[in-house]
C-alpha cells in the first residue's frame, strides 16, 4: 500500500504547483477506531483528520503527461509516478 497519498494541483503552462494536500488512509497519528462513529458529524470529523494541508510539492514543477492504458481508457493508475 503506497500511503500517504500527496496530490498536488500542477498549473502545466507556468510549471508551478498551485497548492496541494496529502491524505493518510487511516488517521494520521496512529489511532485505532475501536467503534462505529455515533452521528454523522463524528464520521466527518474522522474524514476531515485524515487530508492534511502540508506535505505537499511547493515551487516550481515540471510534470509529463499521463500514458493512457488503450484496454482502460478512463482509469487513471496511481501506482506509477
Amino acid at each position: 500500500m503506497h500511503a500517504p497519498l500527496t496530490f498536488d494541483i500542477v498549473d502545466t503552462w507556468n510549471e508551478r504547483s498551485l497548492g496541494g494536500c496529502t491524505y493518510c488512509v487511516s488517521h494520521p497519528g496512529g489511532r485505532n477506531y475501536t467503534t462505529l462513529p455515533v452521528n454523522a458529524y463524528e464520521a466527518e470529523s474522522r474524514r476531515l483528520a485524515r487530508f492534511l494541508k502540508i506535505g505537499h510539492t511547493p515551487g516550481v514543477m515540471s510534470v509529463e503527461p499521463a500514458q493512457r492504458n488503450p484496454e482502460f481508457p478512463f482509469t487513471l493508475d496511481l501506482r506509477h509516478g
